[in-house]
């Protein structure tokens, strides 16, 4: 029996994956790390504990299996982070990931000072605060002496696991046409760009294929890592990319709704439609669902422990017992900024509505609602653009649950169907690049051979009705608020 080993970086944790390279789930071991949020807008993380996850992931993982039967370790991870590190991939400043917001100002002066060839793309013509060049000129700013002493920016989390193992600083295409150092038509670093930023091309990761071989498990790392030897290193891709395999994006115009930290819905796109569309995410959908868990749902928290029970069910119980509408309270996932919809970083989390017979369920359900009007406002542009979505793949954390992916059905009036390995997506993903990197695999409609579905959940007609109210008032609320955010950014 011959394996792929597929690593899979998201926001929370790293998991890795055992695939038989017929298709076959052997078994997942997932590894947490923390995000440190800070200042209101500010969210870093430590290399350390990605290289941590990594390695005990791994380890854990290949107990029992023949490593010498494990033909190659493929990557995902999030992006576009940005990561400044010496020679010797020591972090010189903490990840500033993908949900920091810090740098509004750099993309106002970045907006006003490249050609508009370079924005253009941006909801509002603006540069995005997720991208990693906003991120670097922030450094530049405010750490001159870490600018000046960075062999390398890494964009994407895997990018760090690559270089402790090989020493090489990577990125695929797609990845690095997402960190804003690029031209227009993505195909390589802008030199326009980068001579009027001050930035060196030299500090940036060389670009490869996601389905290159870019280097090899080297034997002073067998110990720390559990990996054999000369065991093949894939490039791969971010993690919207990978789970957009697993998802089964394939054809131009496929769709699907991607339910992680960062959800939304993903675009295969189709040069012949009113927009050629994309990834339109999020910025905390995911996220606002942990922060209810961890804040407000303290009492489901301490009866998860004592019962045994996942507290996610629990949740979704009390969730189900509010009614359609959450008795009027509404609640905007804006905990971070906001990337898709909004591209707009000053935008604050709320809860509108709040009266004196509001009930904890109320508030709960509101959650679920909001993230689920948010994304709701990105499906409809994705329909107005002529792309086919009646029916979409929900993959990740917010489609585990029955009654989320039921209430995302009736605000949406869109079927949904589950896969049986719903949190394996991104892997599945991963090991289809590794089977094509090893040509194994001929491309990437492999990943039928790891594809099940386990359920589908229809809209129910009256609640679409009964949401459809509802979904103006979201829009009205959005603007109303949106003069005073600014007001509350620090």
């Amino acid at each position: 029996m011959k394996y792929i080993l597929a690593h899979d970086f998201g926001t929370s944790s790293d998991k890795a994956s055992l695939f038989t390279t017929e298709g076959k789930f052997v078994k997942t071991k997932t590894v947490g790390y923390k995000t440190h949020y800070s200042n209101g807008t500010w969210a870093e993380q430590n290399p350390d504990d990605w290289w941590n996850a990594f390695c005990q992931s791994t380890k854990e993982l290949v107990e029992g299996v023949n490593v010498e039967d494990i033909l190659c370790v493929a990557f995902d991870g999030t992006y576009p982070n940005c990561l400044c590190v010496d020679k010797d991939c020591n972090p010189l400043y903490p990840a500033i990931i993908w949900q920091d917001a810090r740098s509004s100002e750099e993309c106002d002066e970045l907006t006003a000072l490249l050609p508009k060839k370079y924005t253009e793309g941006y909801p509002n013509g603006k540069m995005k605060s997720d991208r990693t060049l906003p991120k670097l000129m922030w450094v530049k700013k405010h750490y001159p002496e870490v600018f000046e002493k960075t062999y390398k920016v890494l964009p994407t989390l895997h990018s760090y696991i690559i270089m402790k193992l090989t020493g090489k600083a990577v990125c695929d295409m797609s990845c690095a046409g997402s960190t804003a150092f690029m031209n227009p038509e993505k195909t390589a670093y802008s030199k326009e760009l980068l001579d009027l930023t001050g930035i060196p091309e030299s500090i940036l990761p060389e670009v490869h294929k996601r389905t290159d071989v870019v280097g090899e498990i080297p034997a002073e790392m067998v110990s720390v890592c559990g990996l054999a030897a000369g065991t093949k290193l894939v490039c791969g891709t971010g993690d919207t990319g990978c789970t957009s395999i697993g998802a089964g994006l394939i054809k131009p115009g496929d769709v699907y709704f991607s339910g992680g930290t960062s959800a939304g819905i993903v675009v295969n796109p189709d040069p012949t439609k009113k927009e050629s569309l994309k990834g339109l995410l999020t910025a905390s959908s995911g996220s606002s669902l942990s922060w209810l868990k961890n804040t407000i749902c303290v009492p489901e928290q301490m009866e998860a422990k004592e019962t045994g029970r996942d507290v996610y069910d629990i949740i979704n119980e009390k969730v189900a017992a509010a009614p359609v509408g959450s008795n009027g309270v509404m609640f905007h996932p804006y905990l971070a900024g906001e990337r898709e919809p909004r591209n707009n970083p000053k935008a604050k989390g709320s809860f509108v509505g709040i009266s004196l017979t509001t009930t904890r369920e109320d508030m709960m359900r509101s959650v679920i609602e909001g993230i689920g009007f948010n994304i709701g406002v990105i499906l409809d542009r994705v329909r107005a653009a002529g792309y086919k979505a009646d029916s979409l793949l929900i993959v990740g954390g917010l489609g585990k649950g029955e009654v989320t992916r039921q209430i995302f059905a009736d605000i949406m009036n869109v079927e949904l169907r589950a896969l049986k390995y719903m949190d394996e997506a991104a892997t599945v993903g991963c090991a289809v690049l590794g089977g094509i990197a090893l040509g194994i695999y001929e491309d990437e409609t492999a990943v039928e051979k790891f594809m099940e579905i386990s359920g589908v959940t229809k809209p129910n007609p009256e609640n679409v009705k009964k949401y459809a109210k509802y979904k103006p008032i979201f829009e009205k609320i959005y603007q109303g608020l949106e003069p005073v955010y600014p007001d509350l950014y620090k």
